[in-house]
């Protein structure tokens, strides 16, 4: 019924400086993306002038205009815990129309499906086996499909992002948003401290706020890290931790010339209730270096500083990140 792509092991893209191009993974998901726009399924008319600025500073956040997101989406549930059961009553995946799912990696099993408020223009949403009704706590299938997703394509700034309940996830049905960046994220190049030995993990320390990162330079390696990144946002999960997870091309942090895919888990304060809008928002995207913005006041006096500040601002206690990455390494020496 829907258009199926097939990962294929031996045709992986890690690279970020490679040209801009599309390969058949990239055209099927535009193509279908196209095909719902043309059939009117998103909430508002998609711009593909918005407007952009690079911030100056080292980290060159790239900033863009999108106050429809903001105006014309479904409005965001409100939780209390990262751990929450599954309400069928509310929106899920399971309640879409079929002409929004873009593709299938396995027939009706994991699904591409178009986020009908997207950021930007192709922005489609990830999620694994919809009919299970799992609930927005990651597993290691979800997190493989993520990383194969990415891989499959030749765009260097294709991005996969998770957001925990509590850490600015809207909707508690499993799922993870795959977009194309307009350029280059500083965390694809930013380089990170080693953290855990045996396991090759890394920590991303240039904020307060923290992540745990690994790299994967081989196809073979998929399985063993996702299991790692696994470990830690069960931890995180069961401890009620709010956390977002990024994945990009880059990098390797060990070979600055070897690219490798990276793949980042922060854990952070948690946001709970309702999400209000005053300047800006802090998800996966926001600490990977791409903000959207709601209003244009804030898109023309936004600054790096100001980003710098407010992530260090969500930052847990010194003692919290200090026990948290302790129990990790005990659950990553396991």
């Amino acid at each position: 019924m829907w258009k199926h792509f097939k990962f294929d092991p031996h045709s992986i893209n890690l690279s970020c400086h490679t040209d801009v191009k599309l390969n058949e993974f990239d055209t099927l998901l535009h193509t279908e993306w196209d095909r719902a726009l043309a059939q009117n399924l998103f909430t508002f008319q998609i711009d593909n002038q918005v407007k952009q600025r690079v911030l100056d500073g080292d980290l060159h956040y790239i900033v863009e205009l999108n106050p429809s997101r903001y105006e014309k989406r479904r409005l965001p549930y409100a939780f209390e815990h990262v751990i929450t059961p599954f309400d069928k009553n509310k929106f899920n995946f399971n309640k879409i129309k079929n002409e929004e799912v873009n593709s299938e990696q396995q027939t009706d099993k994991h699904l591409v499906i178009i986020n009908n408020s997207p950021i930007r223009s192709y922005h489609v949403l990830l999620v694994p086996d919809r009919q299970l009704e799992q609930t927005q706590i990651s597993t290691i299938d979800s997190i493989l499909f993520a990383l194969e997703f990415i891989v499959s394509s030749t765009h260097p700034f294709i991005y996969v992002g998770f957001n925990s309940l509590c850490g600015y996830a809207s909707i508690n049905h499993l799922h993870f948003h795959g977009i194309y960046m307009p350029d280059r994220l500083f965390l694809q190049t930013i380089v990170c401290s080693p953290f855990h030995t045996k396991s090759n993990c890394y920590l991303h320390d240039f904020f307060d706020t923290e992540a745990f990162a690994f790299e994967i330079k081989s196809v073979n390696d998929f399985d063993k890290v996702a299991r790692y990144v696994y470990k830690i946002t069960n931890y995180l999960t069961q401890s009620e931790i709010a956390h977002n997870l990024s994945i990009v091309k880059g990098d390797s942090f060990s070979v600055v010339s070897e690219p490798a895919l990276r793949i980042f888990i922060w854990f952070r304060q948690p946001k709970i209730g309702i999400k209000p809008m005053d300047r800006c928002n802090f998800a996966c995207l926001e600490l990977s270096g791409y903000v959207f913005l709601r209003y244009a006041e804030v898109f023309d006096d936004l600054t790096e500083l100001e980003l710098r500040e407010n992530i260090n601002g969500i930052a847990l206690s010194s003692e919290l990140r200090a026990k948290i990455k302790e129990d990790v390494k005990h659950l990553l020496d396991q």
